[in-house]
């Protein structure tokens, strides 16, 4: 991942959830009943970590706030994604320039449609080629 930083994950989510937010708007259909209030976060998994030089995992959720609920009510998990990976080759390591960020296994649960907005997103973001 291209210029991904861990110290500025709460930005990626604020952006992410934007993004999510004018998707829907432009009317793309994320999921049938699907509700509006969308909001991404991403946080660090250390437990993911195999050797000392891997880089951190990171954890993507996405949860909604069903409409005309209490403030009190937990949001809702709707979509779950997860960067990792533990690297056999140390020589890959070494070649990389330290502005990318390897983690090259992408676990992800959730509707076909959230999935493509999510991708698209991390995609322009860090000039990764995601494959499903």
């Amino acid at each position: 991942m291209y210029n991904f930083s861990y110290t500025i994950l709460k930005e990626y989510s604020k952006h992410l959830s934007a993004h999510i937010a004018a998707e829907k708007q432009k009317g793309l259909a994320i999921e049938v009943g699907s509700e509006l209030n969308l909001k991404a976060k991403f946080s660090c998994l250390p437990g993911l970590k195999g050797k000392d030089r891997d880089s951190l995992a990171v954890l993507i959720q996405i949860s909604s706030k069903p409409p005309l609920t209490k403030a009190s009510t937990e949001d809702r998990i709707v979509w779950t994604g997860r960067f990792c990976g533990r690297y056999t080759e140390d020589d890959l390591l070494e070649v990389l320039p330290e502005t990318f960020t390897c983690l090259p296994l992408f676990l992800y649960n959730s509707s076909e449609a959230l999935t493509a907005i999510v991708e698209t997103w991390i995609q322009r973001n860090f000039v990764v080629s995601v494959s499903w």
